[in-house]
């Protein structure tokens, strides 16, 4: 019969605290935000090429005439920042306002998310992370596109 040794109340305590860390780290990983996981980095990336496409792009560019590229390229990144469940607060104005008198057409928002979609592929952004975040966007299209 093979014997069963007990282990000392010390070393059943520091295996006990291996395993909560252990369980911890993975938990964590598991729940990393999409903000986590594409990064913020990239997405100030994907930001600022997305303003300088669109906004050059002839099939976009008619909205973006009279706007400050500077100030888009920022309160978007702060908005992909914080949908995306990172640290940032956007304190700007809603959807609605923002696109209101562009008179932006289905063709115009639906280039600018081929635009997006071809941005997070050339930042490697993974398919999972690039189907969230359009998921995220997704429910703006009712108060960008007016005409």
């Amino acid at each position: 019969m093979a014997s069963v040794s007990k282990a000392s109340p010390k070393a059943a305590f520091l295996g006990a605290i291996a395993l909560a860390g252990a369980l911890h780290l993975s938990t964590a990983r598991a729940e990393a935000t999409l903000y986590d996981r594409i990064g913020s980095d990239r997405l100030g990336a994907i930001a600022n090429e997305l303003v300088d496409r669109s906004s050059s792009d002839p099939r976009t560019s008619r909205s973006w005439r009279k706007v400050s590229l500077h100030r888009v390229k920022s309160m978007l990144t702060v908005y992909l920042c914080s949908i995306t469940g990172g640290p940032c607060t956007y304190d700007g104005d809603n959807m609605k306002d923002i696109h209101a008198g562009l008179d932006i057409t289905e063709a115009e928002m639906f280039a600018m998310v081929q635009s997006l979609r071809d941005i997070m592929v050339s930042q490697e952004v993974p398919l999972r992370e690039r189907n969230e975040l359009l998921a995220l966007l997704a429910p703006s299209k009712r108060d960008v596109v007016t005409k």
